[in-house]
């Protein structure tokens, strides 16, 4: 019986923990099963994965100080359409970095392309937006 609970636990875990499941980097970088500290060394999918949340966390604080301080020097109209720009970038971020996940779709390296994804292009997010002032 106890084995039984820990299998189904265990499940539950793992299926919650994947990027497809999540189906946002923002409900990914939120799931209990990656919370801080990251992993010591990277070496399972779960690690992986547990690293790239962490990672992407500081990619998303880094992107979004520098959507504030972009923010904060427009006038209306201009952060209005700011963010708008941010929604549709927001929505196209999880949709490119899950379908490049969705290629590795019944592997254990689905989840662990899509998180990485997920931080490269916040980081080119967070480069774009300090370019701009």
């Amino acid at each position: 019986m106890i084995k039984k609970r820990f299998f189904i636990t265990l499940m539950g875990v793992l299926s919650a923990a994947s990027p497809a499941a999540a189906q946002s980097a923002g409900a990914f970088m939120t799931n209990p099963a990656f919370q801080d500290p990251a992993p010591t060394s990277c070496i399972s999918t779960f690690d992986m994965q547990h690293c790239a949340a962490h990672e992407l966390r500081v990619a998303d604080a880094a992107m979004s100080a520098r959507y504030s301080a972009l923010r904060a020097r427009l006038k209306l109209a201009a952060r209005q359409k700011l963010l708008a720009e941010q929604r549709a970038w927001l929505k196209s971020r999880d949709r490119t970095c899950i379908a490049k996940g969705d290629r590795y779709r019944g592997g254990t390296m689905a989840g662990v392309v899509t998180t990485q994804c997920w931080v490269d292009v916040t980081k080119a997010r967070a480069r774009a937006l300090a370019a701009r002032g």
